[in-house]
Parts: structure tokens; C-alpha cells; sequence
């Protein structure tokens, strides 16, 4: 059964953009969600519930204006609790907890004090996520696969040395052999355990943020679309070299992380900081230096062709209105044949 208690619902098409931003920026125990053609504001604090109703009715009637207020969470009562300036006047803080507002322009202390903006990764439940818990297991499973030797059935296999032939080319004799999973399962493969863990960090970071706000079946298809077009993207940039890793997936994950951070600025589930280091990464990556440290080098143009399919699936995605799940609270190096580029 939910912990969660509705608090008050607003039509679908009202923009909660402030309130969500209200939520997160004092890290409130509150979600909005959809349901029910209905966007829906739940708390898991009982004792919040009838004083935050108090405030979203104040609040819809235009007489507060929630970025102008701060919040105090206290671990009991104060004595003296300011009646004009509470959110609820007349109702009684129990378990605990409350909630206080002070105006932007003094801090507790009467100095002044400025609201700076910050990003939380939310604790999201697992049973929102389970697409990203999934490509998290098959990192570790292409791992596992890897040690034993298993691997045969899910890379495709470097092309031989000479000029390249689409038509000849091993890639020709997998799909003319009816092995049409080869496209999706060199994600799998992945050459260490590092590998495999910093693939699946950033599943966890960008990957369950996006799938739970958008939902499985978005997401689901983000990761069907964007993994053969990373696979090949660096099948057909260095055919002669064994390629595995989810990287080209999490780029993807990235890019459209990207692009719904450009659509809905408020959105900041994922750190927009997070997401410039990992193209900076990208970036550093293409230059060669990463390559020096890492044996077997960088597959770039995987991580290239996944983070170029997140960009255009991401703005596919908000054009056709999914953006509005997200308001704030709702060149490959050259190598000697034979050898093995990881994903990173």
C-alpha cells in the first residue's frame, strides 16, 4: 500500500512549474504526479498535508508567491510560532515536524539572504525503474559472459584486413545468417568490471531519472533505438576492431537528458554540472589522451552515435509534449586489427 497522501489536485494542463521548484528547492517530502488525467500533489508527511493545503489554496488565489517564500523544517514546535507568517496559522504541528515560511529578504537572522538553486538525484522506488535495473544486470551478466568465454554469440565480429565491402564485410554475413541481435548485443559485452560498473553508474544516475518521470515504454524505446546506432556507428568507423560496452546507451541517456534540461530548465533531477562533464568527456575522449591510460582504447564513435541518437530522440520526445513529464518535480582513434576497444 502507498505511504503517499494526496494533498490537492490541479488540471493537467496547469503549469505547477513554480510549486515543483518550490518542492525541490527545500527538498519537501512531496511528488507531483500524473494520474488520472489529473496532476496530483502527494506527501509522505502526514503533518504537512493540511498546512501545505493551506498554502497551494493561498497560493492559487495569487495571494503568496512560492518563490518568494522559504521554508523552515524544525524538529519540534517552536514556542512561539509567528502566526502571520506560518503557512497554517491555526493548525497543529505534530511528529515532530512542521513547516515555517520567512521572506526572501531577511534570513533568520535579519541579514540578507539569497535562495540559491540546487540539484537533487532523487531516491526514486525501483519498481519505477525497471528498464534501467534491467541494462544494470545485463552490464554486469556481459561481464560475467565475457569471463567465460561466452561472448561469441552477442559481438559482431571484426571485419578481416583490407578494403572495406558492406557487402562482404562480417557485418553482411551476421545479418545474412538471420542474426539480427548482434545489432543490440555488443551493449552487453563489457571487458572489466570497471567497465561494467561506470556504465551502469550512469544508468543509475541519468537512465532511472529519465525513466521515471517519462515511463518505461519511452524509455524502453530510447535504449532499443539508440543501441544499434551507437553499435554501428563504431562497427562502421573501425570495422576491424572487437567493440562492446553500454556507453553508447548512456550517451544516449545523456543526450536526451540534454535536451530536456534546454526544454524545461527547472527540470534538475540530473545535475546539469553532471551532464557538461560527461561531454566534456566525449570530447576529451576524441582527442586520443584517455587512450595512453585505458588498454584497448575508446570506442568514440559509439559514444558519438549514442549521444547524436539521445539529441534527436530527446527533441522528437518534447515536441510531442512528453517535455511536460519534466517540469521541475513532475572521431574514433585508429587501431592495429584485433584490437579491443572498450565503451566507457
Amino acid at each position: 500500500m502507498s505511504n503517499w497522501i494526496t494533498v490537492c489536485e490541479f488540471p493537467l494542463q496547469q503549469d505547477l512549474s513554480a510549486l515543483a521548484a518550490f518542492i525541490q528547492r527545500h527538498q519537501l517530502p512531496l511528488r507531483i504526479s500524473e494520474e488520472n488525467n489529473r496532476q496530483r500533489v502527494a506527501s509522505l508527511a502526514p503533518q504537512l498535508v493540511e498546512p501545505m493545503q493551506q498554502l497551494l489554496a493561498r497560493w492559487q488565489a495569487g495571494e503568496v508567491d512560492l518563490a518568494q517564500l522559504t521554508v523552515h523544517v524544525y524538529e519540534e514546535a517552536p514556542a512561539q510560532p509567528q502566526q502571520e507568517d506560518t503557512v497554517s496559522a491555526d493548525a497543529e504541528v505534530t511528529a515532530g515536524s512542521g513547516v515555517e515560511e520567512k521572506t526572501p529578504e531577511t534570513s533568520a537572522a535579519g541579514e540578507p539572504s539569497q535562495q540559491m538553486p540546487h540539484s537533487v538525484i532523487p531516491q526514486w522506488p525501483l519498481r519505477q525503474t525497471p528498464v534501467s535495473l534491467l541494462l544494470i544486470a545485463l552490464c554486469f551478466l556481459g561481464w560475467f559472459l565475457l569471463r567465460q568465454g561466452w561472448i561469441e554469440g552477442l559481438v559482431i565480429f571484426p571485419q578481416q584486413e583490407g578494403d572495406f565491402d558492406i557487402s562482404r564485410s562480417s557485418l553482411a554475413w551476421h545479418l545474412g545468417q538471420g542474426e539480427f541481435w548482434r545489432l543490440w548485443t555488443p551493449a552487453i559485452v563489457h571487458f572489466s568490471l570497471p567497465h561494467a560498473l561506470f556504465n551502469s553508474l550512469g544508468i543509475w544516475i541519468v537512465g532511472r531519472s529519465l525513466e521515471a518521470r517519462a515511463g518505461s515504454a519511452w524509455f524502453a524505446l530510447l535504449v532499443l533505438l539508440s543501441a544499434p546506432v551507437s553499435n554501428l556507428a563504431q562497427y562502421f568507423w573501425s570495422p576491424q576492431i572487437l567493440f562492446g560496452g553500454m556507453s553508447g546507451v548512456v550517451y544516449a541517456l545523456i543526450g536526451a537528458a540534454f535536451v530536456i534540461q534546454r526544454w524545461q530548465p527547472q527540470w534538475r533531477d540530473v545535475p546539469s554540472s553532471l551532464i557538461w562533464m560527461a561531454v566534456v568527456w566525449l570530447l576529451v575522449c576524441m582527442l586520443g589522451v584517455v587512450d595512453y591510460f585505458i588498454p584497448g582504447g575508446i570506442a568514440n564513435a559509439a559514444h558519438i552515435g549514442g549521444f547524436a541518437a539521445g539529441l534527436l530522440l530527446g527533441v522528437l520526445f518534447c515536441v510531442a509534449g512528453g517535455g511536460q513529464r519534466y517540469f521541475a518535480g513532475h572521431a574514433a582513434n585508429a587501431a592495429e586489427p584485433g584490437q579491443v576497444h572498450k565503451t566507457f
